[in-house]
């Protein structure tokens, strides 16, 4: 499916080779060294500079097959400068600087941009037959002005002008040649078994949650900044009246943390004589959720723009201090608080009722318990909903991973304060993000829910 290094491309004149855009290959100022200036400003050293390059460095620039590349140093230098040159390609390939444009008889059809280091690209031996379609974890998509195909399967991603370069046979060939064509008479291979198992979304955003499967931008590149302001650490305070929470009791939290971790259990019993109270839900807020503190820090981009990030300290760690997730109770049972939808103010440990008509908190209801096998009936829950511009402004391709993981980790501290507290909890893998949407009118996009947990009392006889 791909080749093992660039030997095969002495004999394709379809196949040139070219700087990834952004990027400038050249001398160091002090003339001494052929450098590689990246476009996220990092510097790669590639050797010493060599007069016989000049020629093959524009090549490079402006895209030449290898041939030609090693062709130009020949006449120039000699054979042992122009393998030399071809280590340093290698060098180029290897590291991800380099892109593969796909011409034939002076034509661009697409530009072949490797994503895993190992990648080489290469053609088939034949135009596959039109039978042979896109296999089924590809998939294409616009970015910017163009289109582009790729597959968490393949090393490579397709850059196209037009989507109709696809029926090209050279293009054609390079995506038999890289993996993306499943050809219509093989029924099964070794890999098949086990790729059963994944759904296409499942595969993609796994690849693209970790190094070595992409090459786009991973991690707190702060890429917007200069272009759109940080969210604040707050989110804005929903209007109406505010029902004060009563924090933790100062003699809990004595027990020793050992035990808590070995008492924790998923319950989804509950005990309806005896549902929570208002002071037991602002006691477990209070452990779990609260802002402890909250401050201003500089960040800057790899481009060196830079702004001021507000973060806060809470009981649960969050991904780059984001501190996203936003805690809205949908209370169907308490001792003390009306049935409804609230939303939880962690800064000022309080709660503001949201307006939702009795069908729609009975909705929530009916999802949690069908969650939890119909075994619960729920007294609250704390549906948990993300401002995912917090994370996205600050990283990119992992950025609804780390929610996703914030997530978890609020679980856990739900569990665990629930248990300290005489309570339960019981985390739940699914809920309606729509509902959510339709209930606090709220863009999905903007704010919306990526996890639920229902708390409350416990039967005795589970305790």
């Amino acid at each position: 499916m791909f080749a093992v290094g660039l030997e095969q491309l002495l004999n394709e004149s379809a196949i040139r080779l070219r700087i990834r855009s952004g990027c400038t290959l050249g001398r160091s100022e002090d003339g001494r060294a052929l450098i590689l200036q990246a476009d996220n400003g990092r510097v790669v050293r590639l050797s010493d500079y060599v007069s016989h390059y000049d020629a093959a460095i524009d090549g490079i620039a402006s895209g030449a097959t290898l041939a030609e590349l090693r062709d130009s140093v020949v006449a120039s230098g000699g054979e042992w400068h122009a393998i030399a040159l071809l280590d340093h390609v290698g060098v180029l390939c290897r590291t991800g600087f380099v892109e593969y444009p796909l011409v034939e008889d002076g034509t661009q059809y697409a530009v072949v941009v490797p994503q895993w280091a190992s990648f080489v690209p290469s053609l088939a031996s034949r135009t596959p037959p039109i039978e042979d379609r896109l296999q089924r974890f590809a998939c294409v998509r616009r970015s910017g002005d163009a289109w582009l195909v790729e597959s968490p399967l393949c090393g490579a991603r397709l850059v196209l002008a037009d989507l109709s370069a696809l029926d090209a046979p050279l293009v054609r060939r390079a995506l038999a040649a890289a993996g993306f064509l499943q050809d219509a008479r093989a029924e099964n291979d070794s890999h098949q078994e086990a790729l059963k198992l994944w759904e296409f979304q499942d595969l993609l955003f796994h690849t693209h949650q970790r190094r070595g499967w992409h090459r786009d931008m991973l991690g707190a590149d702060f890429p917007f900044v200069g272009e759109i302001d940080p969210p604040p650490a707050e989110r804005p305070r929903w209007p109406g009246e505010r029902i004060e929470l009563p924090r933790a009791a100062v003699d809990s939290g004595r027990e020793a943390f050992a035990s808590v971790l070995e008492r924790r259990r998923t319950v989804r019993r509950f005990d309806d004589s005896r549902p929570i109270s208002v002071r037991e839900l602002g006691a477990l807020l209070d452990r779990s959720a609260r802002i402890r503190s909250a401050r201003v820090v500089p960040v800057a981009s790899p481009s060196g723009q830079s702004a001021l990030f507000e973060i806060t300290k809470r009981p649960y760690p969050s991904a780059g201090a984001c501190h996203e997730l936003e805690i809205y109770p949908v209370v169907a049972r308490c001792a003390d608080l009306a049935r409804g939808v609230y939303h939880y103010d962690a800064s000022h440990h309080s709660l503001v009722r949201i307006s939702a008509n009795d069908a729609d908190v009975s909705r929530v209801v009916a999802d949690a318990k069908r969650a939890s096998s119909d075994e619960a009936n729920p007294q609250i829950i704390l549906a948990i909903a993300a401002r995912f511009a917090r994370v996205m402004w600050k990283y990119r391709s992992i950025g609804y991973g780390n929610i996703l993981r914030n997530t978890g980790v609020l679980y856990q501290t739900f569990y665990l304060a629930a248990t300290e507290l005489g309570l339960s909890a019981c985390g739940i893998g699914t809920g309606d993000s729509a509902l959510f949407a339709r209930i606090t009118g709220l863009d999905p996009h903007v704010e919306g829910t990526v996890g639920e947990c229902i708390i409350g009392r416990p039967l005795r006889s589970d305790v």
